[in-house]
């Protein structure tokens, strides 16, 4: 499997402090802030790891060290 891009890696941490930021900027309600949290978090993290799939395989793929990846 190839290794993503260092500009589509550099773009997935942008996103994900973008993401992680509006948290705090949005008046959001509680399921909201979880929602982007997990999302900004799980962009940040596929983007720093080099993860190759998408971002929901991201924090499971750093949690048990493996490379699935969506289909």
């Amino acid at each position: 499997m190839k290794r993503p891009l260092f500009f589509g890696r550099l773009l997935r941490v942008v996103f994900g402090i973008a993401t992680l930021a509006s948290v705090f900027l949005a008046e959001v309600d509680v399921l909201g802030q979880i929602g982007l949290g997990t999302l900004g978090l799980s962009f940040l993290v596929g983007g720093l790891i080099g993860n190759p799939g998408c971002e929901i395989t991201a924090i499971p793929n750093l949690l048990f060290r493996t490379r699935a990846h969506c289909v």
